[in-house]
């Protein structure tokens, strides 16, 4: 897991991020990061990030998935490549 994904994920939750959708051998690891930071930001209202994770999926079938969604998750995808 790469140094920082804490804070990094706690930054999700400043910005406003909606859905985090993870792909790759340590995706469920960041899934519960991102889950966590939400949490202990409180208000799970307003914090709530929806979240998802694709271990034996490619990256272009979770753009795919990421896109198909509709209501306050549309909007564009960006991807973020975190490395070690």
């Amino acid at each position: 897991m790469p140094a920082g994904m804490s804070a990094f994920a706690a930054q999700f939750v400043l910005d406003g991020v909606k859905f985090v959708a993870s792909v790759g051998p340590a995706c469920r690891e960041i899934e519960d990061i991102v889950d966590d930071a939400a949490i202990a930001a409180g208000s799970p209202e307003r914090n709530f990030i929806l979240t998802s994770s694709h271990p034996d999926e490619s990256l272009s079938d979770v753009i795919e998935f990421a896109e198909g969604l509709g209501g306050e998750y549309d909007g564009p995808v960006q991807i973020v490549e975190l490395c070690e």
